[in-house]
């Protein structure tokens, strides 16, 4: 059930970066701004913060157990039955978060580039690809999700850069007007984003043994990365749209991308064309991450000694459950910023610091042969 190649701790850290920012970079902009209004760059160092304390559990985990993923190990920390329980909620967790995806790339799809095509079709395309790069393995994918990513961050750079010459300080003004409790509530959404770095707890046992005790740094590397990124974008829509608009924008970081018009440079205009092309392969990696950590974990779970028969039969569960589960686009938004935060965070800083704590106070280590503890 092992992936037989390894990849780097430099690949895993841009692994969780990439599978973050390609959802967050859409919908940070508009949920913070939605809350914290002019004041929504603040909201991003609580969520950062929040990230860098989730991402620190989780790697304190995985190495404890870094030769085993967490459906193999919870068993023995919490007991048969409760760790059986815990370990199908880390299931369904990552088959969750594939599935949202899936949803949140045919939206953006539908509703900005093609609106005649269905969108069980986009969905069934973006699922056909991710189960392809799923049998070529999780070494190829990190290579290409590499150049990948920081071309992304790159084309990020380009659009504030053109765009701030168009900012108006006036628009952060004033400053905490409402009190501290409308900036935390705008942290609640990406912190919850910042906290699906805990995939980690799928990837430890691939990550070369020579980098794994090094996990903590590049993971908290990869929070403040992710952190400097989000907090550009959200400053670079309240900045030009103000706070309403950027609040009220499905999708504020495309139209920051559309904003740029340099005549002397045409070279340079239509980012939003460029933007797509590195989200829509972001969005791919990321779905194809959380499938393949929500199969293996359900093999596992199972006690299969192969994952890829599950591929097929999952990829349809979560085509038709990515297409029901929501209405339309503003349920969607709705859920984004009122349940899914709430939802993930559980697993993500609840059942994982519950399970380490338990490991530490049990003082359980590995089984013999799945590699030594920290």
């Amino acid at each position: 059930m092992r992936e037989e190649g390894k990849i780097s701790g430099f690949q895993a850290m841009n692994y969780a970066i990439s599978i973050v920012l390609a959802t967050a970079i859409l919908f940070v902009p508009s949920i913070t701004a939605e809350h914290a209004r002019q004041d929504a760059w603040l909201s991003l160092p609580l969520a950062g913060a929040f990230g860098a304390l989730v991402t620190y559990i989780a790697v304190r985990l995985a190495l404890r157990f870094p030769g085993e993923t967490v459906v193999q190990y919870t068993p023995r920390v919490l007991g048969p039955v409760i760790g059986k329980l815990v370990g199908f909620i880390y299931v369904y967790y990552y088959l969750f978060v594939a599935y949202f995806v899936q949803r949140e790339f045919s939206e953006l799809m539908n509703a900005a580039y093609l609106e005649r095509t269905p969108m069980i079709v986009i969905i069934i395309v973006l699922t056909a690809l991710a189960v392809y790069l799923l049998y070529q393995g999780l070494e190829v994918l990190c290579r290409v999700n590499t150049v990948v990513l920081w071309s992304m961050i790159g084309a990020i750079f380009l659009i504030v850069m053109f765009g701030i010459k168009e900012v108006r300080l006036e628009e952060f003004l004033p400053v905490l007007d409402n009190g501290p409790g409308p900036v935390i509530l705008g942290a609640v959404a990406p912190g919850s984003w910042f906290g699906e770095t805990t995939v980690i707890l799928m990837l430890m046992p691939f990550i070369l043994a020579t980098d794994q005790p090094r996990m903590v740094k590049f993971n908290l590397l990869a929070v403040l990365i992710l952190f400097l990124v989000l907090q550009m974008i959200v400053v670079a829509a309240v900045g030009q749209f103000g706070a309403e608009q950027a609040a009220t924008k499905l999708f504020p970081t495309l139209a920051l991308a559309r904003h740029v018009d340099i005549p002397e440079l045409p070279i340079f205009s239509r980012q939003d064309a460029v933007f797509m092309v590195f989200w829509v392969a972001g969005m791919l990696f990321k779905l194809t991450t959380f499938f393949y950590a929500g199969t293996l974990a359900l093999a596992q779970w199972l006690n299969l000694k192969d994952y890829r028969p599950l591929i097929l039969p999952l990829a349809v569960v979560i085509t038709a459950l990515s297409f029901h589960a929501w209405i339309d686009i503003a349920e969607l938004k709705s859920f984004s910023g009122e349940v899914f935060p709430f939802a993930i965070s559980f697993v993500q800083f609840f059942l994982t610091g519950l399970i380490l704590a338990v490991a530490v106070f049990r003082g359980i280590r590995p089984q013999p042969g799945k590699g030594g503890g920290t």
